[in-house]
């Protein structure tokens, strides 16, 4: 597997900008790119182990399709980068679909710094553990390997399956998780979602 390296497509310059300036530091360097079709040649030529993905392209765009598509197309691919979606416009059932399709994690713009750096830094570790060699359980998607993941990641990821089980009904989803639904609120604004 190459070097640990991160694609981040997203058509803010801003958010690129930023993203390489907390990241390439902290975590490993990365390359922008802001236009969608750019993305089959990027991934062939940095075959990176981490594609951080916008969910939405274009003036007016917030209901993730253009993202949740090519995230589809890039799992398909052999040997998929880990995807971590991001975008400004999150709700729960758009971080539901997009974990239910394959991606890593949801990160909610404007992102905690903290939290963009060790998500990145799991997902690199999940990507290092998944394939090392060609033929591997590297089209697999993610959310089925072993890698161990933080306590935060876990919580997240319980509170996400439990609403979508409970169909966005969120006293349902405390009951499942055994929480009051005041704390699931809590949990809900800690988490961003």
């Amino acid at each position: 597997m190459p070097d640990a390296s991160i694609l981040l497509l997203d058509d803010d310059p801003d958010v690129g900008l930023a993203a390489q300036l907390l990241l390439q530091r902290r975590v490993a360097p990365v390359t922008c790119l802001r236009r969608p079709a750019e993305l089959p040649a990027a991934l062939d030529q940095h075959r990176p182990p981490l594609l951080l993905l916008d969910l939405n392209f274009g003036p007016g765009r917030t209901d993730g399709a253009q993202g949740l598509r090519l995230l589809a197309e890039v799992l398909l691919r052999p040997q998929p980068p880990v995807v971590v979606v991001m975008t400004a416009y999150a709700d729960i059932d758009l971080a539901v679909q997009a974990l239910k399709r394959g991606a890593f994690d949801f990160i909610t713009k404007p992102w905690d710094n903290v939290k963009l750096i060790a998500t990145c830094h799991e997902a690199l570790q999940a990507a290092a553990q998944r394939g090392q060699a060609p033929g591997d359980a590297a089209s697999a998607p993610v959310a089925g390997t072993d890698a161990p993941r933080s306590l935060v990641a876990q919580e997240r990821a319980a509170v996400l399956a439990a609403v979508a089980e409970a169909q966005g009904n969120l006293s349902a989803a405390a009951r499942m998780l055994g929480l009051s639904r005041a704390a699931l609120y809590r949990r809900l604004d800690k988490h961003g979602l």
